[in-house]
Order: structure tokens, then sequence, then C-alpha cells
């Protein structure tokens, strides 16, 4: 018999990707009916990434990356390229929401 694995660090932290997207949406109105996705950022433990996608599912760039700490309810926009920045620099030069 096979144990069964634990799912809870999967759901809390599609819990948390599904609270950046809507504090996204609260905080940016001009995101409200575009398509956003969220995903983890690998060198950063405190923010969450939030990007407006094409219809493909391919993320957009020039200002529409977020960065979404979840437990502080902060939103910053900033325009990198969505697959290669620097998280603080990306926060130092972005625009809080």
């Amino acid at each position: 018999m096979q144990a069964q694995q634990s799912t809870a660090p999967d759901v809390a932290s599609r819990t948390a990707m599904d609270s950046a997207i809507e504090l996204v949406r609260a905080k940016a109105p001009e995101t409200r009916f575009g398509r956003l996705t969220a995903r983890p950022i690998p060198n950063s433990d405190k923010y969450i990434q939030v990007n407006r996608v094409d219809a493909a599912g391919v993320a957009l760039s020039g200002g529409w990356t977020f960065l979404v700490d979840v437990p502080k309810q902060t939103v910053v926009r900033t325009a990198v390229d969505p697959d290669n920045f620097d998280v603080k620099s990306a926060v130092r030069h972005g625009m809080v929401c």
C-alpha cells in the first residue's frame, strides 16, 4: 500500500497565488478583465509574481508584471522582462498600486 503524500504546501501556495491575483485586480483596476497568471518567484520567499498574459498564456512585458506581498497586501507594478529580472531592483524602481 502506497502512503499518501500531503498536498498542504501545494494547496497553500495555490491559495496564495489566487489571493495575489485577487489583490492585483483590486488594486490595479486596468487588470480587472484581462487574463492574469501567478507564479512563485524562485529567488524570493516574499513576493508572488502576477503577469498579464495573452490568449496563448505568454506573459506580456512592458509594465504588466506585478510583485505581490500577500501578507502585507502590497502590489508593485514594474516594467521588467517577466522571465528574467532582479526582484530587489524591480521593487525599488516599481510603482506601488
